[in-house]
């Protein structure tokens, strides 16, 4: 019989795709750094995801300006009713609402709370779950840089949250006031101090929420820590403070990062603490944005030294 005939040997064809290197312009670390920032940002306020992502901002953020609506309604029922300069307080006596810039702070930590405790294991957690930190810092982007691109987000979130409020307060009582400028320069000075108590609030409240967060890429339980973190110092606080005398019950108000911030607020405005436990320790207000200034660094060193450590 004849032999077979041979098989062709298996062969291959280059083909020429054009491919070639980047030979753009590399923006560098500083414009990852924005990127991230920005990306984090929408991420809190789920632009740019689905509908759910979005339910849990702004209901929160809703909830949040409930107050100031109701306060500019205040104002303009008694501006109508009584007028701005002779209300039942008497003549020249001015009519305020009962919901103050000094007291929103008050009014609204739990809500702000609760939007660190649903959003923060968003910023911090989905990319730890769908491993993507490999990606993150194997290019110009350090892991300082994204701590500092994630607290900055939520901190802006949060600040964007408080500040509204108070802008729509401010907005209705210049508006209904019968002389506009004169009002203006009034309420100037009264809200001047959030300037400065807004973003201590936001880098207190995230920065502890973003260090429970990063410790575990599970939602449900970094959302369960962040809530114990502002809970349960509240009642050891309240349970020292009613079994113990002398220093300890004064200072150990400085373990609770909302009675730190009603401090702080309080001496910012030059009002008396709204919380009972902070009025019960009696302690100076430079004191409490001392400890203020110690829980933001403490925070900070947490989170950087986890994501030193983390295995991307």
């Amino acid at each position: 019989m004849a032999d077979p005939a041979p098989t062709p040997a298996a062969t291959g064809n280059i083909y020429d795709l054009g491919y070639r290197s980047y030979d753009g312009p590399r923006l560098g670390r500083r414009h990852a750094s924005r990127a991230l920032y920005v990306s984090s940002l929408r991420s809190v306020f789920g632009i740019g995801r689905g509908g759910r992502a979005k339910v849990a901002p702004f209901v929160l953020a809703a909830l949040t300006l409930l107050p100031a609506l109701v306060s500019v309604g205040f104002d303009v029922l008694l501006s109508q009713t009584f007028g701005r300069e002779d209300g039942p307080g008497g003549p020249g006596g001015p009519i305020e609402s009962p919901i103050q810039y000094s007291t929103y702070l008050g009014l609204s930590t739990t809500l702000l709370i609760l939007f660190c405790a649903a959003q923060a294991p968003e910023l911090v957690g989905r990319d730890q779950r769908h491993r993507v930190l490999v990606l993150y810092f194997s290019r110009a982007l350090e892991r300082a840089d994204y701590v500092l691109a994630k607290v900055g987000a939520l901190a802006t979130a949060l600040v964007i949250v408080f500040a509204v409020p108070l802008a729509v307060m401010f907005a209705g009582s210049v508006l209904v006031a019968r002389d506009v400028a004169a009002e203006f320069i009034v309420q100037v000075p009264r809200v001047a101090p959030a300037f400065v108590v807004a973003p201590v609030m936001a880098l207190v409240l995230g920065g502890l929420s973003l260090a429970v967060a990063s410790m575990t890429p599970r939602r449900a339980y970094a959302t369960a820590g962040i809530i114990a973190v502002f809970i349960i110092p509240p009642i050891v606080i309240a349970t020292v403070q009613e079994v113990a005398r002398g220093d300890l019950a004064r200072y150990i108000v400085l373990a609770g990062a909302g009675q730190i911030l009603d401090g702080v607020n309080a001496f910012l405005f030059g009002r008396t603490p709204g919380d009972d436990m902070v009025r019960t320790a009696a302690l100076p207000g430079p004191l409490y944005v001392g400890a203020a200034a110690i829980v933001i660094a403490a925070a900070l060193v947490i989170l950087l030294r986890r994501y030193q450590r983390i295995d991307a």
